[in-house]
């Protein structure tokens, strides 16, 4: 980012005490992640701190869904049709690892919804001065789960909200690895995206991504974006996440009912036969 950010006294004081720590050739200790407010009801985040001096200064999650028009917020587009219902609920708040569910069910017992893709856009900056990661990626073979595209840019290279506006017109990311000068020691001013997809959502099943966000290296799935500041605060982040389509927990218990039903009748006729 371009524009003058200026700390809260609670990072001011965590910035103070990382260079105290550097100037006295002490490990410097990371510090928790943690939003600074909610998310919107579309799910976007406006703050998230994270490291010694590190912040996501935008998270946001886009949605596409066959028939339902174009790429959105999950909250309209899942809004155009009755059937769906959209969520999020953060976990793990003030620790190093913090994770953000995002839920969208069909609440439909017959209506099946295929062509599901999910991305989230961040723009991460370890180091607050001049806002230069050094980035680095896990992005081997993809595992169950394990988000199937990524985008990477520096900022100078692409419009801030290009990234979103690709996906919005495509319902795809452009897939593959950072740009060299993100890749670089001097590092760039990042910006980043992640894309899950499912074929298919049915009746009564939820599509749920968990985004993982680490200041310490935590990654909960095989494929991981990394953003080190390449300033004196050298705040990390860690950008990671799985996708699951699951029953509903009603859809569950129904299943259990009908297992234990048929359990009792057979042994029923088990004792009628020994009768």
């Amino acid at each position: 980012m371009t524009t003058p950010f200026f700390l809260p006294a609670r990072l001011r004081r965590q910035a103070i005490a990382a260079a105290l720590a550097c100037a006295a050739g002490l490990p410097v200790a990371q510090a928790a992640v943690n939003p600074s407010e909610a998310p919107d009801p579309g799910g976007s985040f406006s703050n998230i701190n994270y490291g010694s001096s590190g912040n996501v200064f935008q998270l946001t999650p886009l949605v596409f869904i066959a028939g339902l028009g174009s790429a959105g917020n999950p909250a309209s587009v899942t809004g155009l049709n009755p059937a769906l219902s959209f969520g999020v609920q953060v976990g793990g708040a003030g620790t190093s690892l913090l994770t953000i569910d995002y839920r969208i069910t069909n609440l439909s017992t017959t209506d099946s919804f295929s062509q599901l893709r999910f991305m989230v856009f961040a723009n991460p900056d370890g180091e607050q001065t001049h806002y230069l990661d050094q980035v680095s990626e896990t992005w081997g073979p993809a595992g169950t789960g394990d988000a199937v595209r990524r985008e990477v840019h520096a900022f100078s290279n692409d419009p801030f909200d290009s990234i979103p506006g690709r996906f919005s017109a495509n319902a795809n990311l452009t897939d593959g690895a950072p740009d060299a000068a993100c890749l670089a020691a001097t590092g760039c001013d990042a910006v980043m995206g992640l894309q899950w997809n499912a074929d298919t959502l049915g009746p009564n099943k939820s599509f749920t991504v968990r985004l993982a966000l680490s200041d310490n290296g935590q990654s909960i799935s095989g494929r991981s974006l990394s953003f080190a500041g390449v300033g004196a605060g050298a705040s990390s982040l860690t950008v990671s996440g799985t996708v699951a389509v699951v029953p509903e927990p009603s859809t569950w218990a129904m299943a259990l009912a009908g297992l234990v039903a048929v359990g009792s009748l057979a042994r029923r006729r088990s004792a009628a036969r020994q009768g």
